[in-house]
């Protein structure tokens, strides 16, 4: 990230609009696609759980046969946008990988995961205590090479639905038949695509027609605090009692009670989904008539790079002095001199798609 905004004061909800200095831009930066954070519902469905009293934190008292409204409101929630029998509310999107890796504990024997796969899942890799190893980013070819290599080895095979800095989504098809005819299964991260990604918001894998274990946070589209993991009642119980779940808070009350309303308006709105990938695409279609290379994917997500770090600061400064605000991430997989990350927005306009391809035309 550049330090374009050091010293800076941002104030407002991240979405199409940011306060920054006191003035106002048109954002291209975050998480938050479905712009639900100014949401009046969201904010009463906060307000309502003060007033109940409910606590900021809890201990998981799930995991020793105890319950709360709240947990099994944004359980239910959570089931009933991804049609399982329950799901279970976690406090915070670095469990996803543990909680679900420890889920199907038994059922592998080694574990592969993408070089670019986010930091939660290589971590759950790391203290699953069974052996691991990288295959290369999206590359079915690579983690095919890797499964027969280990011959008589049950594969778990670990990725992003959605990575964060491209939008790329990798080939769950492929990797599915790869493990399942080797006796495994692939658990997939979708925070970057719960919400915004399947015909119903369920995910990369949904999108892809892949059978998968899958996790993801409720703090990028649905602007909420935690974490979902959508399962069957018999694996809901087991994991609340193993770690990292039984050692853990619950998490905020209160940030369950607004992601459950979160979960429900997603469901009950498809149209602010639809709109948003209209939206991207018209970016990324815009774009690429300004001859840059664009990836090819439905999530809210554009990046591109110049020929140089100075040249891709250079943009950036200059869109800013525009009024736009635009990302240069070295998150992962940005590359080492990062990469112009867009994020779109369900409030964002038609107007702002094209002054940001127009600026970005005239600036080149």
């Amino acid at each position: 990230m550049s330090n374009l905004l050091a010293g800076k004061s941002i104030t407002g909800p991240e979405t199409g609009r940011l306060i920054i200095n006191g003035e106002q831009y048109v954002n291209f930066v975050g998480f938050n696609y479905l712009a639900l954070q100014a949401d009046p519902r969201l904010r009463h469905a906060a307000a309502q759980a003060l007033e109940l009293g409910q606590p900021w934190s809890q201990m998981g008292s799930s995991g020793y046969g105890g319950g709360d409204i709240a947990l099994d409101d944004v359980a239910a929630a959570g089931a009933s946008f991804f049609d399982t029998e329950t799901s279970v509310y976690m406090a915070t999107g670095y469990f996803c990988g543990p909680v679900a890796v420890e889920a199907v504990r038994g059922r592998y024997d080694a574990i592969f995961i993408d070089e670019l796969a986010h930091f939660n899942l290589l971590d759950a890799a790391k203290i699953s205590g069974r052996p691991y190893s990288t295959f290369r980013h999206r590359d079915a070819g690579s983690l095919e090479h890797l499964v027969k290599r280990t011959k008589g080895v049950r594969p778990l095979v670990l990725t992003d639905g959605v990575f964060a800095t491209t939008g790329a989504i990798p080939p769950l098809r492929n990797y599915v038949q790869i493990a399942t005819a080797a006796g495994g299964l692939v658990i997939v991260d979708e925070s970057h695509a719960y919400g915004v990604v399947g015909i119903r918001g369920r995910g990369a894998a949904e999108h892809e027609g892949a059978e998968v274990v899958h996790a993801g946070t409720l703090s990028k589209a649905f602007c909420g605090q935690g974490a979902l993991f959508p399962c069957s009642r018999e694996v809901a119980i087991a994991v609340r009692r193993t770690p990292p779940l039984r050692g853990a808070s619950s998490g905020s009350l209160i940030s369950a009670m607004v992601c459950a309303r979160a979960l429900r308006i997603v469901s009950s709105e498809p149209e602010r989904r639809v709109r948003l990938h209209e939206l991207s695409q018209k970016l990324k279609g815009g774009l690429r008539q300004l001859g840059l290379e664009i990836l090819d994917t439905p999530a809210p997500i554009t990046s591109f790079t110049l020929s140089s770090r100075a040249e891709m600061l250079h943009l950036q400064q200059a869109l800013f002095r525009e009024g736009i605000h635009v990302l240069i991430s070295n998150y992962i997989g940005a590359g080492p001199d990062g990469t112009v990350r867009c994020a779109t927005f369900a409030d964002h306009t038609d107007a702002d798609i094209d002054r940001l391809v127009g600026s970005i035309k005239r600036i080149l």
